[in-house]
C-alpha cells in the first residue's frame, strides 16, 4: 500500500480548481440541499444534508488502522466522523476487528461472512481477499453491485469516475459492475499538484543513515554490488561510534520487508508483467539471482538475524537506537517519524534514501504506484443484508464532494488546519505535535487524510504530509525507479478464475513464503531452487499465471 516534488509551490492549488470538478454537486448547508433534493425515480443531482430526517445508525466492518490505534481505540473518535454526523444525520458504528494483521483480518472477516450477520458496509480488499473477487462477493449476496445505486444516490462519485477515464475503468470489473468506493486520488488531480509527466506518486521504498554514509567517505548505493559494500562497511568500521560493533547493516521489519530486495533483480515478489507478458517474480529464474545474494549477505551477518520475528516496536528500537544502517519503509510513517525522532534526540543524525538498488548493467525498478486505491480492490462495498443502502451509498458519496473530501482528508478547519488563500494548510498541532506524535499519527485522530476508507483525498495533503526536506528528496530517489514492469490496478479474474486462483495461491503462497525464509537463512541450500521451481509447478503456478494473464489481457482491452 507518489511523485517527484520539485518545489512547493507545484503543491499548492486552490480549493476552487478541485471544487470546480464538482461544481453543482454539493451543496454547502442543509438549506441549500433541500432544493436539490429528488424523487427516488430520479437520480440526485447533490447530496442532501441531513441525508436523513431522523438520526440513523448504520455499521461499518473497517480494520484498524495502527496510526490511529495509537491514540485511539474506534474510528468513531475521530474528529471528521463526529463532524459527519452532525452534518449527515447518520451515525457509523465501526467494527474493528481484534486483529490487525492482514491474516487476523481475513480469518475475521471470513467467521462474519459465514454467520450471516452482516454490517451495513464492509471495508476489505476485494480482488485479492476475497475467494471469488467482487463479482462473486456479490453473486453470494455478501455486498450489493453499486451501478444502480451510484446512478441514483452517488452524483459525486459518479462526476468523478465521468471526469476521468482512467478512474472509470479502475472502479470497474470486466463487465461494467461498480462494486466499491473507494479511496481515490485521481491522477487528474496528481497532476495539479505535481509537474513531473509521470501521475505516479511513490511512497515507499529504501532508506539508509546519510551521516553513516559520509563518516565512512561512501557514495549513496545503488546497484546490488554498491549495497554489499556499504553493508559490509556498517557491519566492520563501526560507524555508529559506539566502540562496540553491534550495527546492523541491514534492519527489515519482518520478511514482506526484506521481499522488496528482490525488485533490484527487475522481479516482484508476486504478479508483474514484461512487455505484457504476466509473469510471478517467486516463479523466475531471476529469483534463484536474488536469493543467492540474500542468502550470502546474511551468511555474512548484513542482514538482522532476527528480521523474520522482527515486529514494529522491535523495529523502531533498532532504528532509534542507533543500530540500524538501512531499512525499507512509508515516506510519512516510517521516514518522516525517523526524521523528526532522531534529530530531536541527535541533531547530527542525517537520514536519507536511495534510488530502487538494481542489478549493474540493469535498470532499476518500481513495482508501488499509489493512484487510486481501488487499484488494490480495496475499498468500502455495501452489504447485501443492509436495509439502509441508499443512506449508505448517500453518505458514502458525500466523501467524494469537495466539502467531504476535505473534511475526510483534513479534519475540522480551526482545529486541524486553516484555508490559507484558499487552500487548506495543517496547523502546527499537526505538523509539530506537542505530544511528540508523526503528522500521520497527529492527522489521525482529526481525519483519515494519512489513508483509508472512502473520499477523495484534497491533493495538496501530499505536500504537506511529506514537508520535511528529507522527504522531498527521498520521493524524487525513489521515483527513478521504472514503472514499466508494475501490474495496472483494477486486475480483475471472473468468478471461475478468482476461485480456482485462490485455491492455487493458497499453497503456493504459503510455500514461497515458508522456502523464501528457508534459503535466505541457509536452511535449504540454493541447490535446491530446481525442486522448489518443481514444486511450485505441480501446485498450479503456471495455470494461475494464465488466469492472470487472461485478466490482464481483458482489463487492457477495457474501454
Amino acid at each position: 500500500m507518489l511523485g517527484k516534488f520539485r518545489k512547493p509551490s507545484a503543491f499548492v492549488i486552490s480549493f476552487a480548481l478541485f471544487a470546480s470538478l464538482f461544481a453543482g454537486c454539493s451543496p454547502n448547508s442543509a438549506k441549500d440541499a433541500g432544493s436539490q433534493q429528488k424523487s427516488d425515480d430520479a437520480p440526485l443531482a447533490s447530496i442532501p444534508l441531513p441525508i436523513v430526517d431522523k438520526p440513523l445508525t448504520l455499521t461499518m466492518f473497517v480494520s484498524m488502522d495502527p496510526k490511529v490505534a495509537a491514540t485511539m481505540k474506534n474510528y468513531n473518535e475521530i474528529a471528521a466522523f463526529k463532524e459527519l454526523e452532525k452534518r449527515t444525520g447518520i451515525h457509523i458504528d465501526f467494527i474493528h476487528p481484534a486483529a490487525m494483521d492482514s491474516a487476523g483480518i481475513k480469518e475475521q472477516f471470513n467467521l462474519m461472512v459465514a454467520s450471516g450477520d452482516l454490517p451495513d458496509m464492509i471495508y476489505y480488499n476485494w480482488i485479492n481477499d476475497f475467494n471469488g473477487g467482487p463479482n462473486k462477493a456479490i453473486k453470494d449476496g455478501v455486498i450489493l453491485p453499486l451501478n444502480d445505486l451510484v446512478d441514483k444516490y452517488a452524483p459525486n462519485i459518479k462526476a468523478f469516475m465521468n471526469s476521468d477515464p482512467k478512474a472509470n475503468k479502475q472502479m470497474r470489473t470486466d463487465d461494467g459492475t461498480i462494486y466499491v468506493f473507494p479511496e481515490s486520488q485521481s491522477p487528474n488531480q496528481y497532476a495539479k499538484v505535481n509537474p513531473n509527466p509521470n501521475p505516479a506518486f511513490q511512497t515507499f521504498g529504501w532508506q539508509i543513515r546519510q551521516d553513516w554514509l559520509e563518516k565512512l567517505n561512501l557514495a549513496s548505493p545503488k546497484t546490488i554490488d554498491d549495497w554489499y559494500e556499504v553493508l559490509t562497511a556498517f557491519k566492520t568500521k563501526n560507524p555508529s561510534g559506539s566502540g562496540k560493533n553491534d550495527e546492523i547493516p541491514l534492519a527489515p521489519k519482518g520478511a514482506g520487508d526484506l521481499q522488496n530486495w528482490i525488485r533490484a533483480w527487475g522481479i516482484n515478489y508476486g504478479w508483474y508483467h514484461e512487455d505484457g507478458k504476466v509473469k510471478f517474480g517467486p516463479y523466475t529464474p531471476e529469483y534463484k539471482d536474488a536469493l543467492t545474494t540474500l542468502a550470502k549477505w546474511y551468511k555474512e551477518g548484513l542482514i538482522d538475524p532476527d528480521f523474520a520475528i522482527t515486529d514494529a516496536k522491535q523495529f523502531d528500537a533498532k532504528v532509534m537506537g542507533n543500530r540500524a544502517g538501512a531499512w525499507t519503509g512509508a515516506t510519512s510513517g516510517t521516514f518522516g517519524r525517523f526524521v523528526q525522532l532522531m534529530k530531536a534526540k541527535d541533531p547530527n543524525v542525517k537520514l536519507l534514501g536511495t534510488v530502487p538498488p538494481y542489478v549493474k548493467g540493469t535498470k532499476s525498478y518500481n513495482f508501488n504506484i499509489d493512484e487510486i486505491k481501488v487499484a488494490s480492490g480495496g475499498g468500502v462495498a455495501i452489504s447485501g443484508k443492509s436495509k439502509h443502502a441508499k443512506e449508505a451509498a448517500m453518505w458514502l458519496d458525500y466523501g467524494y464532494s469537495p466539502e467531504g473530501g476535505l473534511l475526510n482528508t483534513f479534519g475540522i478547519e480551526g482545529e486541524s488546519y486553516q484555508m490559507v488563500n484558499g487552500s487548506p494548510q495543517l496547523l502546527p498541532v499537526i505538523t509539530n505535535n506537542p505530544k511528540g506524535l508523526s503528522i500521520d499519527e497527529a492527522l489521525s485522530q482529526y481525519s483519515r487524510g494519512s489513508g483509508g476508507l472512502a473520499f477523495i483525498m484534497t491533493p495538496e495533503i501530499w505536500h504537506q504530509r511529506m514537508s520535511l526536506p528529507e522527504q522531498q528528496k527521498i520521493i524524487g530517489l525513489w521515483k527513478e525507479g521504472s514503472y514499466d514492469r508494475t501490474m495496472p490496478p483494477g486486475v480483475t479474474p471472473t468468478i471461475e478464475e478468482s476461485t480456482r486462483m485462490a485455491s492455487i495461491l493458497s499453497a503456493v503462497n504459503t510455500y514461497k513464503d515458508e522456502q523464501f525464509l528457508k534459503f535466505v537463512m541457509g536452511q535449504t541450500p540454493l541447490s535446491e531452487f530446481d525442486n522448489y521451481m518443481k514444486s511450485m509447478k505441480s501446485m498450479g503456478i503456471e495455470d494461475a499465471i494464465k488466469i492472470q494473464q487472461a485478466a490482464y489481457d481483458r482489463y487492457m482491452a477495457r474501454k
